[in-house]
């Protein structure tokens, strides 16, 4: 306990205060002389015609910035690609926001991505402009796919990329990814894939050796991600697309979710070993991506049947096996995929029905998620009025509606408990040896 201590001045009689009492008194005197001084440097700042104080004080930092290599202009840019690239991005007008969901980003489809960049001092390369544009719009959709992107995406600037000759690679090189990485966040929310290569390409940049000149380091940069595009996409795919044929019999009846590149690889390849089965495309809008997956399907000469979701409890029963495809698997077995996913496993679940999930192990996270609400996707809520008949949707004026809202979620999560088994390149393993697997690859890496 601090000691009480006796302040009095002449004339007055004495007051006894505390050691903190005196110690805030002290701080608060303090810091009203350090705001005086500030407000007489703005104010001679404004005044202008400065005395020579004011001309040595910036001339002293400069001195002080120097010698380190961070000059006022190097951290004026840095400042100016934070503020540029790194403001949240702001909901259309009119689009009220549901409380449960307001933590998540909601962007606004008609502003364009590349709006906000300088094309004459922009850091962002024009291969990761092109890539956020083309995320922006859904021209290049699927985890796969948009990792696969990015890759070409980081090879091209890498192929590009010069290192200043008083600069290491290894150090410059994530400096100068970072700005790239932050706008392809403002156009759309990175997938899981894409999250796991970046950490990857960031270990694989830190671990060059420093002795490495810049066409060595280059090119084994270049490696690496070739490698990581073959091992972790292509091959992964060919492994998990050999094992999941296996459990195709004549006379199944498989049932599949919207469009993935995966699932219709095995189905095809079933196809070419000339097993005999049936297909049930079940789709949801607002994308309607089943409807390519059945055309492809049928072009092969599969039989297929195309439904909503809303009649999957009705076919449930005509069902054999179930094959969905997963944007992620989390650290605590949930699927994370398209949403409608966790219903239809619940529905198959019902009906005593396989549900398989085929996943590449790169897909794995180190998130834990119960629910769809934590971490999740907004996609424009504007999609969710088109029809097949082009009529004008019931709640096409629901940006005047006050108590309206539209919500178009991108994921849902799916309980380890509605999944049979999931096919990775590996093996066939349960929801619950995810952290085995992702213990394995952190001592791989």
């Amino acid at each position: 306990m601090s000691e009480p201590v006796v302040a009095a001045t002449p004339g007055t009689e004495p007051v006894v205060k505390t050691k903190a009492q005196l110690k805030a008194e002290r701080r608060a005197i303090q810091e009203a002389q350090r705001a005086a001084k500030q407000a007489q440097k703005e104010q001679q700042g404004q005044g202008g015609g400065g005395k020579p104080k004011q001309q040595q004080q910036p001339q002293q930092k400069q001195q002080q910035q120097q010698p380190a290599g961070k000059g006022k202009p190097v951290a004026d840019n840095k400042t100016a690609v934070k503020s540029q690239q790194q403001e949240p991005v702001k909901p259309p007008d009119g689009c009220g926001r549901v409380e449960i969901l307001s933590h998540l980003k909601l962007y606004d489809r008609t502003i364009p991505p590349t709006q906000a960049l300088s094309f004459t001092s922009s850091k962002v390369h024009p291969a990761f402009v092109k890539l956020g544009v083309q995320m922006a719009r859904d021209i290049v959709v699927g985890s796969n796919a948009r990792c696969a992107a990015l890759i070409c995406a980081v090879k091209t600037f890498i192929a590009d990329y010069k290192c200043p000759k008083t600069k290491e690679i290894r150090s410059h090189l994530n400096i100068a990814l970072k700005p790239c990485f932050t706008y392809l966040s403002q156009c759309r929310m990175m997938c899981v894939s894409m999250e796991n290569f970046i950490k990857h390409i960031k270990l694989q940049i830190t671990k060059s050796s420093p002795e490495l000149t810049e066409s060595e380091a280059r090119e084994e940069l270049l490696e690496a991600c070739e490698d990581f595009f073959k091992e972790n996409i292509y091959l992964a795919g060919k492994s998990i697309t050999e094992k999941a044929v296996n459990r195709i019999v004549n006379g199944d009846t498989i049932l599949i979710f919207k469009k993935s590149q995966l699932i219709l690889h095995i189905l095809l390849e079933a196809k070419a070993q000339n097993k005999e089965f049936k297909v049930m495309v079940v789709d949801s809008r607002p994308d309607l991506s089943g409807v390519s997956s059945c055309e492809r399907l049928t072009a092969a000469g599969i039989p297929c049947s195309y439904v909503y979701i809303n009649s999957c409890t009705y076919i449930m029963k005509k069902v054999t096996k179930v094959m969905l495809a997963a944007d992620a698997l989390l650290a605590n077995g949930y699927v994370l995929g398209p949403v409608g996913t966790a219903m239809i496993g619940l529905i198959a679940n019902t009906y005593n029905k396989p549900v398989i999930v085929c996943c590449e192990t790169y897909k794995f996270c180190e998130r834990v998620q119960t629910d769809s609400i934590l971490y999740n996707e907004l996609a424009d809520p504007d999609s969710m009025l088109k029809t097949l008949n082009a009529e004008e949707s019931p709640v096409a004026g629901w940006r005047e509606s006050p108590n309206t809202r539209l919500v178009n979620l991108v994921y849902d999560t799916t309980p380890p408990a509605l999944v049979s088994i999931v096919i990775t390149e590996i093996a066939e393993l349960p929801c619950s040896s995810a952290p085995v697997v992702l213990r394995r690859g952190a001592v791989k890496m």
